[in-house]
């Protein structure tokens, strides 16, 4: 069946979805944005077919994402949508979170779904645009399904990782570039009795095109990610990206073929800076989950290598958090999460390497897109520690701290950095507000940021606030 999806920003769902998978209502992998909402449903009505034995705290939880899942799924049935936002001083450094990246932002939406083909349709006006793009597709997805998988033409917010206020690969800092998509709907396990050991897996491809306004214009994004999860208590992310093609490099099957295979390093057999097929990065993340004090804890880590060497990742970005859930008697769901990200080559050794992650010698924009880093939005040689807490009432309205304090740019090499041109340090804190009325959703945000130039020991405070309307 081919339907809608769940894109990347929305806090207080993904927050909902991860405590039915901590509690076992959910069995697939959830650490993979879009997902798709009728693979959600489906394992939502498999737990009540089968009569799986939810805690009463968990039920509220259970309830609210069923009838969104059903009210999403509905088709047949064209829906049209819009939203207003203004923001004053956008973050510049996004997290999970589905904030304004501009002053203001105009946004209208159609969607329809069949059997067979989902159309959703959404164009943004945007005021003062950083990138000069004022008119946006952002949000869009036509798909057409075939069997168990989904091809698609998608803009939609991607994240890549178990992280909440960064992926190291994929993340939704930058704004989503058009990509074919290649993605698995349901995500039952194989029945091939020496392959049902991955348990429930799940799979996305993308072909994306970046933007002309580059070093090498019109560069081409491959990614490509599995997760699966072989125990309740674990899941585990594969992932992999590249920049290639482009204006003066070259192209075509045969050198896409060397860069899927890994033959793409200056040095290997016949490879040189002229024909060398691409930049890649590649890695894993781990979410392991325990009830200890009769609730949810978790750790989790992403481990994503700049270079190559023998044939496997090296020269490591880092990622490391820990997290918890629990449920109020009042029936208020919560977490919090703490995490450690470090966005310089060999963060985990004693010798770091500046300069290095997200750069390239021949892709010379980066990892970028449209002026934002497409990993974490920290970008290179940061070291910052992050921390938040997630609250959902029972009426879907959801609360939202994040604290944010750490090094930007820490050897201050001047570069393509987007976030620090020189070394910083950097203090923040913001709140988030959602609700849902007969009006539509309202979304409030306050933050305050305090940046100290290292070198001259001046300290800069900004205060920035957002508002947004949706119809739904």
């Amino acid at each position: 069946m081919a339907g809608p999806s769940v894109s990347a920003g929305d806090v207080g769902l993904r927050h909902d979805i991860q405590v039915l998978a901590d509690y076992g209502a959910i069995r697939g992998p959830v650490t993979t944005w879009p997902m798709s909402w009728d693979a959600l449903l489906a394992e939502l009505e498999r737990t009540k077919a089968e009569d799986f034995v939810l805690p009463n705290k968990v039920i509220p939880t259970y309830d609210r994402v069923l009838a969104r899942a059903q009210r999403e799924t509905r088709r047949g049935q064209p829906a049209f949508s819009a939203s207003l936002a203004g923001a004053d001083m956008p973050t510049r450094i996004r997290g999970f979170s589905d904030t304004p990246r501009a002053r203001g932002e105009v946004r209208a939406g159609f969607s329809w779904f069949s059997e067979h083909l989902s159309i959703d349709l959404n164009v943004a006006g945007v005021d003062a645009p950083v990138d000069g793009e004022d008119v946006r597709p952002d949000g869009s997805q036509v798909a057409l399904d075939v069997g168990n998988w989904s091809v698609a033409a998608s803009t939609l917010e991607r994240w890549w990782g178990p992280g909440w206020d960064g992926s190291l690969i994929l993340s939704n800092n930058a704004r989503p570039f058009p990509a074919l998509t290649i993605n698995r709907n349901q995500t039952h396990a194989f029945e091939s009795k020496w392959l049902s050991w991955i348990g429930p897996w799940d799979l996305s491809v993308i072909f994306g095109q970046l933007e002309k306004e580059r070093f090498i214009p019109n560069a081409q994004f491959f990614g490509m990610r599995i997760n699966f999860r072989p125990h309740p208590a674990f899941e585990l992310g594969i992932s992999r990206s590249a920049q290639w093609c482009g204006d003066g490099r070259p192209c075509g099957f045969d050198v896409f073929a060397d860069l899927l295979l890994g033959k793409d390093n200056i040095g290997d057999a016949g490879v040189t800076e002229e024909n060398e097929p691409g930049n890649q990065m590649a890695g894993f993340d781990v979410r392991w989950t325990n009830l200890w004090f009769g609730t949810p804890i978790s750790l989790y880590g992403q481990m994503i290598g700049e270079d190559e060497a023998g044939g496997f990742p090296s020269r490591y970005l880092a990622q490391f958090g820990i997290e918890g859930s629990g449920i109020t008697q009042g029936r208020r769901s919560y977490r919090w999460f703490a995490e450690l990200s470090g966005t310089s080559c060999d963060f985990v050794k004693s010798a770091v390497r500046y300069n290095c992650a997200y750069n390239n010698g021949i892709y010379q924009s980066g990892y970028r897109y449209r002026g934002r880093i497409i990993g974490h939005g920290l970008d290179n040689d940061a070291r910052v520690v992050s921390a938040g807490i997630v609250v959902a009432e029972q009426d879907g309205s959801t609360w939202q701290v994040l604290a944010r304090s750490g090094d930007l740019n820490r050897d201050g090499g001047f570069g393509n950095n987007t976030v620090a041109p020189v070394a910083q340090k950097l203090a923040s804190l913001d709140l988030e507000y959602n609700r849902m009325t007969k009006f539509g959703q309202f979304q409030v945000g306050l933050g305050y940021e305090r940046i100290e130039d290292v070198a001259s020991s001046t300290k800069d405070g900004t205060a920035r606030a957002f508002l947004r309307w949706q119809s739904r």
